[in-house]
């Protein structure tokens, strides 16, 4: 894998260059590289600037050999810049770019191995359960063959089965933190504790959710998750499918700080922060909102409607432009109303939209759920948690006024309480909690039980009523939690 470097000036932006990255499926190929004068180096040497080969940040790595495009502006401070794994190979303040004719061969990072299993240990593994929910359906006194951390058949089992319901692994869009941990500023150390608490309630996929705070201390956060994605998988873990970045570009502040919420999208700041930017969440009424989803969408990022007072028309307009999601429908935005159906009304009847739902039955009230699932069915509506760091108080937390501010639902929670309280049934409760998340996220390589899919699986135990446990979880054909689960 190999990467082209160019710079060239930004029309409409005096002296601004244009910093642009592709990436070529060809070994011991060479290409011009762009050369970035910097003064007063902070983060390295201005060795790491000038002087190639250096490793491409794992923040830009891209699935395909499409190409990254970022802006520097001369004046920026390279070691703060907005794209946060730049900033750790240049260091020091841009002075102007230009490009040479110099060739040098620099090699792309690949992106992390999501298979947890080291090659040399991999082997045939059957998991067997009373009750699998195939992607054709429900199935009896079933067995899941992997290898290779993939599904390579379901069948009729060939021994004793447990009583359990074999499930996809869930995929949860939104986590902004859980017990003592905020996502926005965990340490290196946290992400382990974030790991545990997810495989227990059945989440091996997820995105981790910054809300709105200053520019710098975004980017902050988003080097933190990106340093965290390319951790080694270790013995298996939920696997970061990206950053969810709810705000800053929102006109209905909820929880949120309001007065850190920008008026207008500033749509070249959320192009600079390249691929390991999964999910944004914005204002559809906002200037250069519509602009935003369009450039957003077209580079494969889910983009979701939320915190918003807009107008059924708008909505609209922008899942036109490419939107997919509205974020935690019904919570920080305007009622639906006969004559003003606002953004739910829109999210509700638009099949280009799906929906969030935060089924803690605080934030959602169960005719609500049913609701929604009724409108859009479990193929358009996401289970999330919207977790946050609450360490003391198992209700939902609150704002001195009143407002919620977050959630601390775990996801086979929210499972059980659709099935108990929302006359849904499993197999949608669990479509909703990991075949259509996983799907709006583009990771057709899970979500469902069937040949070919990623073995990420999740057994639970029914605990009466309709409320169901986790009982055993498998990341990629490796079972990882409780860590004695065993095929």
């Amino acid at each position: 894998m190999t990467l082209a470097v160019q710079v060239s000036t930004v029309p409409g932006r005096t002296g601004a260059r244009k910093l642009t990255l592709s990436s070529a499926l060809a070994e011991n190929t060479f290409f011009s590289w762009a050369h970035v004068t910097v003064a007063a180096p902070m983060a390295e040497s201005q060795h790491a600037a000038t002087n190639p080969p250096w490793s491409t940040p794992t923040g830009l790595v891209k699935r395909s050999s499409a190409g990254i495009c970022h802006t520097v502006v001369p004046g920026t401070v390279l070691s703060m810049h907005t794209m946060p794994r730049v900033r750790s190979q240049f260091g020091g303040t841009c002075t102007r770019g230009s490009a040479t004719s110099r060739r040098y061969r620099t090699t792309l990072v690949p992106p992390p191995r999501t298979d947890p299993a080291p090659a040399a240990t991999r082997r045939s593994t059957v998991v067997r359960a009373a009750t699998v929910l195939s992607a054709t359906g429900p199935l009896a006194d079933t067995e899941v063959v992997i290898d290779g951390g993939r599904i390579t058949d379901v069948r009729r089992a060939g021994g004793p089965v447990p009583d359990t319901v074999l499930v996809p692994g869930f995929v949860d869009l939104q986590v902004n933190g859980i017990g003592a941990v905020d996502v926005a500023h965990a340490a290196p150390r946290d992400w382990e504790h974030l790991d545990h608490a997810l495989l227990a309630q059945g989440v091996t996929t997820w995105c981790p959710t910054i809300v709105t705070a200053p520019l710098d201390e975004l980017e902050a956060s988003l080097a933190a998750i990106a340093d965290a994605a390319r951790r080694p998988p270790g013995t298996g873990r939920p696997e970061i499918a990206g950053a969810h970045l709810e705000g800053p570009f929102l006109a209905v502040a909820g929880a949120h700080r309001p007065e850190l919420l920008r008026p207008r999208v500033d749509v070249a700041w959320l192009e600079s922060l390249g691929s390991l930017v999964r999910v944004v969440t914005l204002a559809p009424e906002l200037p250069r909102a519509l602009d935003a989803v369009a450039a957003l969408s077209d580079r494969g990022v889910l983009v979701s409607l939320g915190h918003s007072a807009c107008t059924a028309e708008t909505a609209l307009e922008a899942a036109e432009a490419g939107a997919r999601l509205v974020t935690h429908a019904g919570n920080a935005m305007a009622p639906l109303h006969q004559r003003a159906p606002g953004l739910l009304g829109a999210a509700l009847t638009d099949d280009r939209l799906s929906v969030s739902v935060i089924a803690d039955l605080v934030h959602t009230h169960p005719v609500f759920v049913r609701l929604a699932f009724a409108c859009k069915s479990a193929h358009g509506t996401a289970l999330v948690t919207d977790s946050v760091a609450s360490p003391r108080d198992p209700a939902p937390p609150r704002l001195p006024d009143g407002t919620l501010a977050g959630s601390v639902l775990r996801m086979d929670h929210a499972l059980s309480n659709v099935v108990q309280r929302c006359a849904v049934s499993l197999p949608d409760a669990v479509r909703a909690a990991s075949t259509t998340p996983a799907r709006l996220l583009g990771l057709d390589d899970r979500g469902a039980i069937e040949r070919g899919r990623r073995a990420d699986l999740v057994a639970l135990e029914r605990i009466g009523g309709g409320a169901y446990r986790v009982a055993s979880v498998w990341v990629a054909g490796v079972g990882v939690w409780p860590r004695s689960a065993t095929a």
